[in-house]
């Protein structure tokens, strides 16, 4: 079964408060009802490496240089939705993660907000606090199976 996905990314620089639009496609689309998630990504440098993170799925990307990060961490997100696809884990590890379900039948998630995410997660909290970092947005549609 073939799927496509579209991933569409919104970079904001919180430091320098301006707006570029920077955006990658990967593939993940059947024609069926979608899930759409809405994930924030930080981008920072730790030892000369580039690393894009999202503190709501734990997962991240790298590189040396911040599109070769943000490749990485597209293809890290293929294979992160993959698996729960493969597995029809979704759902449940999204909650795992602190993610609320507003609505199974209409496949509504909402994020945990930064707070909940900095009280977990003493890393992020750091980066957060301590770090120059950027932001940027991903909105991913995956099928409503997964």
């Amino acid at each position: 079964m073939a799927f496509s996905m579209q991933i569409t990314i919104f970079a904001v620089n919180l430091k320098q408060m301006f707006m570029p639009t920077h955006s990658f496609k990967a593939a993940y689309n059947t024609g069926e009802s979608c899930i759409n998630l809405v994930l924030g990504v930080y981008i920072f440098t730790e030892e000369g490496i580039y690393i894009a993170y999202c503190p709501a799925l734990d997962i991240s990307g790298y590189g040396e240089n911040e599109q070769e990060a943000k490749q990485s961490f597209g293809e890290v997100v293929r294979q992160y939705l993959d698996y729960c696809i493969h597995e029809h884990t979704l759902t449940e590890d999204l909650q795992k993660h602190g993610w609320k379900v507003e609505s199974i039948k209409q496949h509504k998630f909402k994020s945990p907000d930064t707070v909940s995410m900095m009280k977990k997660n003493p890393d992020f909290k750091n980066l957060i606090e301590n770090k120059e970092y950027s932001k940027y947005m991903e909105n991913l549609s995956i099928p409503s199976f997964a």
